[in-house]
Formats: C-alpha cells, sequence, structure tokens
C-alpha cells in the first residue's frame, strides 16, 4: 500500500491538502490559546517585590499631605512602608553674585520608602519594563497623587 495514492489521498483515506490544513489549524489554535491563557511564559522573578527609596523634591506642601503610607494597589504600587518630610533646599544667587543653598520657604522634599511590583529575578529588578537603578527617575501613581523622583536606593524581597 503507497502512502499516497493517484488521488492524493494519506494511506487511501485522508486528502493530503486537507490534513495539512487541518494541522495548521490545531497549530495555530493551541498557539493562541497558550498565549491567551499566559502558557509557557517566563516565569522567573515572578511574584516579586522590591523596595525602593526614592526622593521627591521641590513640591506643593499639599502634594507632600497627599502621600499617605500603607496600601496603595495602583499601577504596580504595592504601599508606601515610610515618608518622611523636609524642607527643599534650593540654590539661589546672592546680591553679589555668589550660590548659596537655602531652605525654600513653602515648597518640600519627600523622602519615600515604596514596594513595587517588579519581575527579574535576583540583582536585575525591572519595573514598567525599566531596570531600577540608583539614580534612574521613577514616575509612580500613588493613588491620590503621582509623584517623580530619582531612585536612592533599591532592596529586592521575595
Amino acid at each position: 500500500m503507497a502512502i499516497i495514492d493517484e488521488k492524493g489521498r494519506l494511506f487511501g483515506k485522508v486528502n493530503v491538502v486537507d490534513a495539512f490544513v487541518l494541522l495548521l489549524v490545531l497549530t495555530v489554535v493551541g498557539v493562541g490559546g497558550a498565549f491567551v491563557l499566559g502558557g509557557g511564559g517566563d516565569s522567573t522573578g515572578a511574584d516579586q517585590t522590591a523596595t525602593v527609596r526614592m526622593e521627591v523634591t521641590e513640591v506643593q506642601p499639599y502634594v507632600a499631605d497627599a502621600i499617605s503610607t500603607g496600601p496603595v494597589g495602583s499601577d504596580g504600587v504595592v504601599a508606601v512602608r515610610n515618608k518622611s518630610v523636609g524642607p527643599a533646599i534650593v540654590t539661589v544667587t546672592t546680591a553679589n553674585g555668589t550660590l548659596r543653598q537655602r531652605e525654600h520657604p513653602r515648597k518640600r522634599t519627600v523622602e519615600l520608602s515604596v514596594e513595587l511590583d517588579v519581575t527579574g529575578a535576583g540583582d536585575d529588578p525591572t519595573f514598567k519594563g525599566k531596570e531600577l537603578e540608583v539614580g534612574r527617575t521613577v514616575t509612580l501613581d500613588l493613588g491620590r497623587v503621582t509623584v517623580e523622583g530619582p531612585i536612592t536606593a533599591v532592596g529586592t524581597e521575595e
């Protein structure tokens, strides 16, 4: 018995073209299902959080007051663990042209310790697709207010 007969049927039963089309459709459905259900992804570093210290400078007092400690749960931010507020230090030019640092009479500097949902393993956690590094500026949605500032320290915990 020939594998493909004179009518183009596989083992005399199934048309070769039909078998190929059926195999192609099953493959596409399988791959699509795995993609939709999230199968086969890189799971290294899943379910990790990173505690990031950052400094938000020269904000109005109402912005500093709007940042509260505790759970946040928005846009990858798990919680604000710690917050300290102090006067913003600005550089001003004196009458004789020298530069001096002074406390701003109104604006504040807020130092935050924030827990973030991250991906990646070990020493390379990423947040919103960017590696968390000291000096990198991040923007965080804290619910009532959105803040931006440079990272001053990064720590990872499972």
